[in-house]
């Protein structure tokens, strides 16, 4: 993650929604399949390379439900509404209010509006640590060698650590948002390409 200022993930009444920014793992990741999605933070964030959150898809509604349902209206990740087919930025939306970030974000008529929601998960933010490399050393050297943009297969043993890790979070936190996001500044993006890795 190049970014946790609250947008992307978003972490409000007891749920964790990916609305905005990370188009392709919104399009790819599915709530049948259980995905698991693990949020590092990139070096320009943090140089330790803490790990900010752990989700279990739950829900995904289908495209452009989350700016159509009463029921997202008031989350701050719910930045666009419906004007005639067409998407509108919300005028009091707290993010992307320095350029106009539609065409990544939802499409310009919605066809890209894909939003992960999750009911199971452990967000950490602030009080993230990198300690998992002490006991994931395949995780850690793969977060590591991650550039911006750049997408892998995992390996098995990657795979068994993050499976391993995630029951490890589970074990030892019961609350789902234990800290606050790293970062204040809602103006800040990250729709750049972030690296990310998938089984």
């Amino acid at each position: 993650m190049t970014v946790d200022n609250g947008g992307a993930p978003c972490v409000k009444y007891g749920l964790l929604s990916l609305a905005i920014c990370k188009p392709m793992i919104r399009r790819n990741a599915e709530a049948e399949s259980e995905d698991l999605i693990f949020g590092f933070a990139a070096n320009s964030l943090d140089h330790h390379n803490r790990l900010i959150y752990v989700a279990r898809v739950t829900e995904k509604p289908e495209v452009g439900d989350y700016y159509r349902k009463r029921r997202f209206v008031h989350r701050p990740d719910c930045i666009y509404r419906y004007v005639g087919g067409r998407a509108e930025r919300r005028s009091h939306a707290e993010y992307h209010s320095e350029s106009d970030q539609r065409r990544k974000d939802v499409g310009m008529r919605f066809e890209n509006a894909y939003v992960l929601l999750s009911r199971d998960f452990r967000y950490f933010g602030d009080k993230g640590t990198d300690s998992y490399k002490r006991d994931f050393p395949a995780v850690a050297a793969l977060v590591k060698r991650l550039k911006q943009g750049h997408r892998v297969n995992l390996s098995p043993q990657v795979r068994r650590e993050l499976l391993e890790l995630k029951k490890q979070i589970w074990r030892s936190c019961r609350r789902m948002k234990i800290g606050l996001p790293m970062e204040a500044d809602r103006t800040r993006l990250c729709n750049s390409e972030s690296p990310s890795a998938q089984c």
